[in-house]
């Protein structure tokens, strides 16, 4: 038995490539059912294995409803004087076959393959790209194709690929608002560090902060899967409920989502209803561009409701001590510091 092809990892380009291995050998004369029987493992290790072989397989048999063009080797066989050669059985056979008939065997496999990942890439390379980068103070508003829309707020990454089957965005850093046109043959996806958004049609915001994601659902239903790479199952969220994942570990805890703090930041306003201090300071500290910091452990959870304008952070943080008993102290790289207010004595 000669060597079988290898496992081709999760690269879909090596995935066709050992199926179409895999193919060209089942057609072979002497093909040994121990060699059946490691294809049938092969494609039962995962569905991607099965999907490439069953793409190869359509590609094989498209082909063989092509007739076969007349190629100059067949007009030089017909005036060449016959030549006696030995019989050769299996692989051996098919070798010297190749050899002496190479623009039969080469057009063969050059049209096999060609066609092949001509269709493989049109299924797998991406029907439509943007990146987009902003600066301080800029929000882009983007119109994709099918109909989505995506608010960019400032200070942030991110990159579409629209595919024949999905639809993928990544956001690298900073914070989107998305409204998805339904398509259930289509699904959408936000990454943002280690999570995942899976979507059908909903809107929803993603902010990508230091340290954690946090996803708000303003109406429809996301899925959000805390750590994609480890397949941790993926968490339901409706209109108005929310999700904050630790960047690091993946942990996640629900938080509150209330209409008008989704997305908010659109109209150059920040709602906070009851909101965690520690999620308030990353968010005015995205506005602010320098760091929000708590000095005590015991402050994260200390619930704020108020109003701040995206174009002036400093003054709602300056205005914390008549909401929490904190006392609010900038520092010389331009950021804030939040402490526990000194009792008096």
């Amino acid at each position: 038995m000669t060597d079988l092809p290898s496992a081709a990892g999760s690269d879909p380009f090596a995935l066709h490539e050992a199926a179409a291995a895999w193919m060209v050998r089942r057609q072979d004369a002497d093909w040994q059912p121990g060699e059946e029987a490691a294809l049938q493992h092969w494609l039962a290790e995962s569905e991607a294995h099965r999907q490439a072989f069953a793409d190869v397989a359509r590609t094989w048999h498209d082909l063989g409803q092509l007739a076969r063009p007349v190629l100059a080797s067949d007009a030089h066989a017909l005036i060449a004087p016959a030549v006696p050669v030995a019989p050769r059985r299996g692989r051996a056979a098919r070798r010297a076959r190749s050899w002496r008939l190479p623009g039969v065997a080469a057009a063969a496999a050059v049209a096999m393959l060609a066609l092949g990942y001509v269709g493989y890439g049109w299924y797998t390379a991406p029907s439509y790209v943007q990146e987009v980068v902003t600066g301080a103070g800029e929000i882009r508003d983007l119109q994709l194709p099918d109909g989505s829309r995506i608010s960019l707020n400032a200070r942030s990454t991110l990159a579409v690929h629209f595919y024949r089957s999905r639809r993928e965005v990544v956001l690298s850093q900073g914070e989107a608002f998305f409204e998805v046109a339904p398509a259930a043959d289509r699904p959408f996806t936000v990454d943002a560090q280690r999570s995942r958004v899976t979507v059908v049609g909903t809107a929803f915001n993603v902010r990508n902060g230091p340290g954690e994601v946090v996803v708000k659902v303003l109406h429809g239903h996301v899925r959000v899967q805390p750590d994609r790479a480890e397949g941790t199952a993926p968490v339901s969220l409706h209109a108005e409920q929310g999700l904050a994942v630790t960047t690091l570990t993946a942990a996640y805890r629900s938080i509150a989502a209330s209409a008008d703090s989704v997305g908010g930041w659109r109209n150059g306003r920040l709602v906070f209803r009851r909101t965690p201090l520690d999620e308030v300071a990353q968010e005015v500290g995205q506005y602010l561009g320098h760091p929000v910091t708590l000095g005590q452990p015991g402050l994260k959870f200390l619930p704020v409701s108020g109003y701040a304008a995206t174009d002036a952070p400093a003054i709602f943080l300056e205005a914390l001590p008549d909401l929490l008993p904190v006392q609010v102290t900038r520092t010389a790289q331009g950021g804030y510091r939040i402490d526990e207010r000194a009792v008096a004595r």
